[in-house]
């Protein structure tokens, strides 16, 4: 028979322990830390800028999202174990595809900056991904995200390489950085800020003029309707042109991130974060 135990003598349940097959997540209450474990293929969104990790652990293609709401992330992991194919990104989200070409296209969002502490004693391959978000397509283009700055700081009792293994057999631990800022259609952009190629504004506009015939003469001539001069900028037009103007002025202003990276002597310890 079950035996009934109030509320407050009942122990609490793991909260941090999802069900079987998920991402693990659990938290040291006395130190703060986590020990955070992904299973193959699983993701994990991260809504903290800060993160102190006892162990993490990333199985193969595993991967860890930024949430885009943070200004920046910085995480720090004691002890880390890395598997193939396995992420960690704050990528920028891409603008979203209009089905009308008459409306003005989505901007791309910025990457957000990452700031990483990792002591390694396992690692095949890690990509850490802060590219800005693509420009929607549109009338006007939506313009590119910028690319967020790297920072890596790294201990690892083995070799790391910075570049792809030109042979898929080759078993090298390997880190790959992407801080580009997004791609978008620079050439449309470019074509509506293009200078005006000023016509007399004072011709007639064709599609004001009557060709008539003389039966005297045998001759036609041109009568033109008087109704000012050719407007070369309709209301449409120049809102298009205002559109990409101010587009212009932010894609200048967006870059590609910064990469910073070091390999530590000794294993980093928690007092060498810097909070961002």
């Amino acid at each position: 028979m079950a035996q009934y135990v109030p509320p407050k003598k009942r122990k609490p349940k793991n909260s941090t322990n999802q069900e079987k097959g998920k991402t693990t997540i659990s938290k040291n209450t006395i130190n703060q830390f986590y020990n955070i474990r992904l299973k193959k293929e699983r993701v994990l969104t991260i809504i903290k800028p800060v993160v102190f990790c006892d162990t993490l652990i990333m199985e193969d293609e595993s991967i860890i999202k930024i949430s885009p709401t943070l200004k920046s992330f910085t995480l720090y992991a004691k002890h880390v174990q890395i598997g193939k194919n396995c992420l960690i990104t704050s990528k920028g989200k891409d603008g979203t595809e209009t089905t009308f070409r008459s409306r003005n296209g989505e901007w791309g969002a910025n990457a957000i900056p990452i700031n990483l502490y990792l002591n390694f004693y396992a690692l095949k391959n890690l990509t850490i991904d802060a590219r800005g978000g693509n420009g929607g397509e549109g009338q006007v283009p939506g313009i590119y995200g910028a690319g967020g700055n790297i920072k890596l700081l790294y201990y690892a009792p083995f070799a790391v390489s910075f570049r792809k293994p030109r042979r898929k057999r080759k078993q090298q631990a390997t880190i790959v950085f992407k801080h580009k800022k997004g791609k978008m259609d620079l050439q449309s952009l470019n074509t509506l800020n293009a200078p005006e190629k000023f016509e007399d504004l004072n011709a007639v506009d064709p599609r004001r003029t009557v060709r008539v015939y003389n039966p005297k003469t045998r001759t036609f001539y041109i009568v033109e309707n008087v109704g000012g001069s050719v407007d070369k900028l309709k209301g449409s037009e120049t809102q298009d042109k205002t559109s990409a103007r101010i587009a212009e002025d932010a894609r200048s202003k967006r870059k590609d991130g910064e990469l910073t990276f070091k390999r530590m002597q000794e294993p980093i310890q928690v007092s060498a974060v810097k909070k961002q």
